[in-house]
C-alpha cells in the first residue's frame, strides 16, 4: 500500500502527518482567544485596583466590613477568570466547553458584585 493510499484510508488528506504527534491527540484550535481573555482579565484587575483604593479610603467607615466582603468576592471571581484564561487556549473538546461555561459564570458574578460595590445596584 502506498503512502497516498494509506492517508486516504485514514481520511486525513488535508494536512501532512507529523511524525512527532500522536494521531489520537486532538488539535488545539483556541490559541487565538488568549488575547481577548487576557484583555478581559486586565479590565477586571483594573477595577479590582479601583475597589482596593476605595476600600483603603473608607478607613473606619461602618460599611467597611460590607465593602471588604464585596472586595474579596470580586477577587475570587477575578481568580476564576484568571484560571480559565490560563487554561482555555490549551483545552479541547468537553474540557474547553466546561472552562468556557466557568468563565462566563465568573464574569457574570464579577459584574454583579461590581455593580453592588460601585453603587449601581443596591
Amino acid at each position: 500500500m502506498s503512502s497516498s493510499s494509506s492517508s486516504l484510508a485514514t481520511g486525513d488528506v488535508s494536512r501532512p502527518r507529523d511524525p512527532y504527534q500522536s494521531p489520537s491527540y486532538p488539535k488545539r484550535h483556541h490559541y487565538q482567544e488568549r488575547a481577548s481573555l487576557e484583555s478581559s482579565l486586565r479590565g477586571m484587575e483594573e477595577r479590582l485596583r479601583e475597589a482596593a483604593t476605595k476600600l483603603s479610603v473608607l478607613g473606619g467607615d461602618p460599611r467597611r466590613a460590607e465593602f471588604t466582603r464585596l472586595y474579596y468576592q470580586l477577587a475570587g471571581a477575578r481568580d476564576q477568570v484568571a484560571d480559565c484564561a490560563r487554561r482555555m487556549p490549551l483545552e479541547v473538546g468537553a474540557l474547553y466547553h466546561e472552562d468556557h461555561e466557568r468563565l462566563i459564570q465568573a464574569q457574570q458574578a464579577f459584574e454583579r458584585v461590581w455593580a453592588v460595590f460601585s453603587g449601581k445596584n443596591p
